[in-house]
């Protein structure tokens, strides 16, 4: 009775973090998620196949993987937080995605499955609960102990958690069924990994093909600009706005009552009190390490605001604050001696921050009452009555990049922008530069560069194209001539200031320069046998090129036999990842998804 006393304690709480590390479990290593949607009433951020996906389920599900990424020390900067939003959109479709399929395959469990599953692999927070441990390790009879003699109803949220988990994992099994690893795809990619191979190869580097010998017409001009237009040379419908900004620059208040604390502890330690009692006190730093005593420097070990200060005064004495970014530094020097000819200074340090709060909140106060001047006076005459800086962006930002000159990078601006209309404000924003009020003045619709202005960048791409072609013709005729026997491929190399012959050795996992991006070179590789020479091909950026495989060593079976299980196992993962990915993909394809973000910013 003691056990399930214990154990009714801490349920509820094992329950809340098992379903929120189960729905994180589900969306990044299943490729769907969740254990049940919140489909109440309000406002709908979107629908899967007809079923609603609510703002209020969105923002638990958000909220969930804010808590995830603080957990892990991730910064949530704007850029950080804008990727969770999307993360969120894909966690909520996928996991209705998989309900759905759930549901249309007729995944149930019945009692007996559930209890097979309790009995024969018990979910990793029960194997973990103090009470079925003997000396660390899970006690399986301890825990069927328990199973067999329940005492009450203290079961029924595990039965609930798992009736709501086995579906998604009788899912995810049934999607395994289909992957495989045969032996051959094992021992390639051993002979991948361990196998060496020594080619020559005769190639026309592109970059050493000069300008000068290229032809460029203005046809060749004309034709480029025309296939390339949609591609490269539309420019995307543009938004002009206007900003007023505050920056987030503390004010000298804010310095002022950081300078009052250090001038206090200054005054404590003159009449006796400890410099680095007093740091422990009330250093701003986290780190332990880099407050009070930080023991002995040299001149160059010290960061370089410290080192002429430091070294130019003497034991006991406490120097001016040192400024550095938004922190104050106060340095006592506590020793000086000479190590082996090289003077040292012992350092004892406190760290304030600036906390420019008052000021910031002065700034917001400010910004809100510009909105209600610009309402009564217009745009122009409510600038006039602040304090503030204008900046004029045209375009230069999209919702997919969203970045504004001084204020980085700014997601929530640009999706206002681009559903606004002109002459609209915007309300207050703010991020860790400025607060700031927007209005879109002008939009400018999509059109095609003029060719005058793009005419240096088109022939930049057809010299370019040229350059591909001149380098597969040497590389060919070279190809020839040694194949008719008139050449070796050191002369053929050597005919041409334009064609190069080198040796080089490798294993197809590890590829050297310039082959490493080559979507055929280790195609080529695989069907040569030694000294057969390749038909020329083209490597990608670097030009053409063909090969003659000199050399390869043999496959170590001894090796493969050791080594065969974990490749086994690593291309299965790889293998299960994939099919997961394709089969959302598929269901994604297949389904009628329908996307409200931007009614609420949140695309």
């Amino acid at each position: 009775m003691g056990i399930m006393n214990k154990m009714r304690e801490k349920m509820t709480i094992v329950l809340v973090v098992l379903i929120a590390a189960f729905l994180i479990t589900i969306v990044f290593n299943w490729g769907a998620g969740g254990v049940g949607t919140f489909m109440g009433s309000g406002d709908v951020v979107g629908v899967v196949n007809g079923e609603k996906i609510t703002t209020k389920y969105f923002y638990e599900t958000y909220n969930m993987a804010l808590e995830q990424y603080r957990d892990a020390g991730i910064k949530l900067d704007a850029q950080t937080t804008e990727e969770i939003i999307s993360q969120t959109w894909e966690t909520v479709v996928n996991q209705m995605l998989w309900q759905q399929e759930i549901k249309n395959l007729g995944i149930t469990v019945s009692d007996e499955e559930l209890f097979y599953h309790l009995e024969n692999n018990p979910p990793e927070f029960l194997r973990t609960q103090e009470v079925f441990l003997t000396d660390g390790v899970f006690d399986k009879q301890k825990y069927l102990s328990v199973l067999y003699n329940p005492q009450g109803n203290e079961w029924l949220q595990i039965e609930d958690y798992l009736r709501n988990v086995l579906p998604y994992q009788k899912l995810n099994d049934l999607i395994m069924t289909s992957v495989v690893v045969d032996e051959n795809e094992v021992i390639q990619k051993y002979i991948s990994q361990n196998v060496n191979y020594s080619v020559n190869y005769i190639s026309a580097p592109i970059y050493m093909i000069p300008d000068s010998i290229i032809t460029v017409f203005d046809d060749d001009l004309e034709i480029y600009y025309n296939e390339q237009k949609e591609d490269n040379y539309k420019q995307q419908e543009r938004r002009h706005i206007r900003i007023v900004s505050w920056p987030k620059i503390p004010s000298a208040e804010d310095s002022s009552a950081v300078m009052n604390v250090l001038d206090d502890i200054s005054l404590r330690c003159s009449e006796g009190e400890s410099f680095d009692d007093l740091a422990n006190i009330f250093s701003e730093e986290q780190n332990e390490n880099m407050i009070s005593d930080l023991g002995w420097f040299s001149k160059d070990m010290l960061r370089h605001e410290y080192r002429e200060l430091v070294f130019n005064a003497e034991t006991g004495e406490i120097l001016q604050p040192i400024i550095i970014g938004d922190e104050y530094h106060l340095i006592k020097i506590t020793g000086e001696h000479t190590e082996k000819g090289v003077d040292k200074m012992r350092i004892s340090l406190i760290v304030r921050r600036i906390d420019p709060v008052n000021t910031y909140d002065y700034f917001a106060t400010e910004a809100e009452a510009f909105l209600l001047d610009v309402e009564s006076y217009g745009f122009a005459k409510a600038f006039e009555n602040v304090d503030a800086y204008l900046d004029t962006i045209k375009g230069g930002f999209t919702k997919e990049f969203p970045y504004f000159g001084n204020f980085g990078y700014f997601p929530t601006l640009a999706k206002w922008a681009y559903r606004s209309n002109v002459g609209d404000l915007s309300p207050v924003y703010n991020n860790e530069k400025a607060f700031l009020i927007a209005e879109l003045y002008n939009i400018v619709e999509a059109s095609y560069m003029p060719f005058e202005d793009v005419r240096s960048s088109v022939e930049r791409g057809v010299i370019a194209d040229l350059k591909a072609e001149k380098s597969m013709d040497l590389v060919e005729n070279a190809y020839s001539a040694i194949m008719r026997g008139d050449v070796s491929l050191q002369e053929a190399a050597d005919a041409s200031p334009y064609i190069e012959y080198k040796t080089i050795s490798f294993t197809l996992e590890n590829l050297p320069y310039p082959f490493g991006a080559s979507p055929v070179f280790s195609d080529v590789i695989r069907n040569l046998s030694v000294n057969d020479i390749s038909l020329p091909f083209d490597s990608g950026r670097y030009g053409s090129v063909f090969v003659q495989l000199t050399g390869k060593t043999d496959v170590d079976m001894g090796g493969f036999a050791v080594e065969r299980e974990k490749i086994m196992n690593a291309l299965l993962v790889e293998k299960q990842h994939l099919a997961l990915e394709k089969w959302t993909d598929h269901l994604k394809e297949k389904a009628i998804i329908k996307d409200y973000r931007e009614n609420f910013g949140l695309n």
